[in-house]
């Protein structure tokens, strides 16, 4: 199955959903540093990292999409069209990041793969369709 998804819809998601992550760790820091104080930077990721992983894994399994998804009309799912589980969850936010730090190769890739899939949703046996 070929995903519907055109590779600028896709990074105005990931725009949209990166400023939400960055105000989730802002939000977080700004709890913690209320009730703790002044924590050590490891501690911060411990706690922020996890959390930002929750957004996009829960949002893909459980609702298809996450908030950028829905503004940008579009989701994710299995190439039978069902919800996609944890571990493809796990599999696609893993290698979404990696292809992040990689200059976007992993994005970049759908532009020549004949599905018009990314990295991770080739990896993950998943794919983007338009609502």
């Amino acid at each position: 199955m070929t995903s519907n998804v055109s590779l600028l819809r896709r990074l105005g998601a990931v725009f949209y959903d990166i400023c939400l992550a960055f105000s989730l760790i802002f939000f977080v820091g700004i709890v913690v540093n209320a009730f703790i104080g002044e924590i050590g930077d490891a501690f911060f990721y411990l706690i922020t990292l996890p959390g930002v992983y929750l957004y996009f894994v829960i949002s893909w399994v459980k609702g298809r999409q996450t908030i950028g998804m829905k503004a940008w009309k579009f989701q994710v799912v299995q190439h039978n069209q069902k919800n996609i589980t944890y571990q493809q969850a796990f599999i696609r936010a893993s290698l979404g990041f990696v292809s992040f730090m990689l200059f976007g190769l992993g994005f970049i890739y759908q532009l020549f793969n004949k599905d018009k899939l990314s990295w991770h949703d080739k990896i993950s046996n998943t794919l983007l369709i338009k609502n």
